[in-house]
């Protein structure tokens, strides 16, 4: 009898430790993995978790009320595009309203690539911070390195870049298209000062900023943006972003418009080419989303806090525009106008990537009161 109870005794301390050794495992097993994919620890019985690749490229019908009412505000509010809303790490709508191509008959829906405009520039602020996590770069790095003929290039930093706080300008436009060093080149030559650069300096919107950061990729990597941009967002994290050229030639690219059907926006190729690096990618709704998650779960980068750190006073670094509580993105091209607001572990989001723009017409107000509605989270 005694030898029976010492042998339970030990089959219950053998079972009690392992118990706690798959405890710790499981502990400590990695939520997200850094090998070009995206892998998270599957939600029992979440069809929708914003973690899926397969729901971020499928059409989602209303999940619930709350969603049906957010459906409705956006079909009473004419929107046109694609929209796709995140609550508490699920989707709760993924959606297409109006029409992607008017002469095609081709409805938006989730699968419908729309042109990201200025967002862009988040993309390229994160190439810029893989170069300085590989200590190719620092913050404060002088632009004199690369380009030492710009305009007081001496006294603007990486930092000052990323935020926009460099002082610099440009106020002429190529006309003409040749390469991206050529655009690059030329927006170096015509760069000018509007104010000092650095912290004391009030913050000031020049797309100029991203344009020197995309060239001072190119010096480093001896690459084109092109090929950079690729190979970092297409080749090893599959977001299947679009340069213009393959934009204009996809079937599920959108048509960008005026203020009706009748009014399609005729494409200017120089005027899309000379955004290197700063606004000439187009991405669904799904993928849009899955970079800002990739990016908050420190997949792509590891020091995203220095990345995203804004001048005092300021709100904008790396494509963002950064508050307490939830940080917006936002662009503009003719006929499109995407805009992106979430809440800073990216689990509450709404993403409006519209095919409709003209002037004094915005969705933006309207991705903000849904937000609103959904976190009670206030936005300016």
């Amino acid at each position: 009898m005694k030898r029976t109870q010492n042998r339970q005794l030990r089959i219950q301390k053998w079972s009690v430790l392992l118990i706690l050794i798959s405890t710790v495992g499981w502990l400590s097993y990695p939520s997200h993995v850094d090998n070009g994919r995206y892998a998270v620890q599957p939600i029992t019985n979440k069809k929708y978790s914003a973690n899926s690749i397969s729901a971020l490229s499928s059409n989602v019908a209303p999940q619930n009320k709350f969603a049906e009412t957010l459906d409705k505000q956006l079909q009473s509010e004419n929107y046109i595009g694609t929209a796709l809303i995140v609550h508490h790490n699920e989707i709760i709508l993924q959606k297409g309203y109006g029409v992607a191509d008017e002469q095609m008959h081709r409805d938006n829906n989730a699968t419908t690539i729309f042109q990201i405009a200025s967002i862009e520039k988040a993309m390229t602020a994160t190439l810029v911070m893989q170069q300085i996590e590989r200590g190719k770069l620092s913050f404060d790095t002088k632009l004199s390195d690369y380009y030492p003929n710009v305009v007081n290039a001496n006294n603007i930093t990486i930092r000052d870049l990323i935020t926009m706080t460099s002082g610099l300008s440009q106020r002429i436009q190529p006309t003409t298209f040749e390469s991206e060093a050529d655009n690059i080149n030329f927006s170096a030559s015509h760069a000018v000062k509007i104010a000092e650069p650095g912290t004391g300096v009030g913050w000031s919107y020049q797309p100029v900023n991203y344009r020197l950061l995309a060239g001072i990729l190119m010096k480093i990597t001896n690459k084109s943006f092109a090929t950079l941009f690729n190979e970092v967002f297409n080749n090893t994290y599959q977001l299947n972003a679009l340069s213009y050229k393959d934009f204009i030639n996809s079937k599920h690219r959108s048509i960008g418009y005026d203020n009706s059907y009748d009014k399609a926006y005729g494409e200017n190729q120089v005027e899309y080419n000379r955004e290197t690096g700063t606004g000439n990618i187009a991405m669904t709704t799904g993928s849009l989303y899955h970079f800002y998650r990739l990016m908050i779960d420190k997949v792509i980068v590891k020091q995203l806090s220095q990345l995203w750190q804004t001048r005092p006073g300021e709100t904008y670094a790396a494509g963002i525009y950064h508050d307490k509580e939830y940080m917006t993105a936002h662009g503009i091209l003719p006929g499109f106008e995407p805009t992106v607001v979430m809440n800073n572990n990216g689990q509450d989001a709404v993403i409006l990537l519209s095919n409709q723009y003209y002037k004094n017409h915005s969705f933006q107000p309207l991705a903000r009161e849904l937000f609103t509605k959904m976190t009670a989270i206030p936005t300016k």
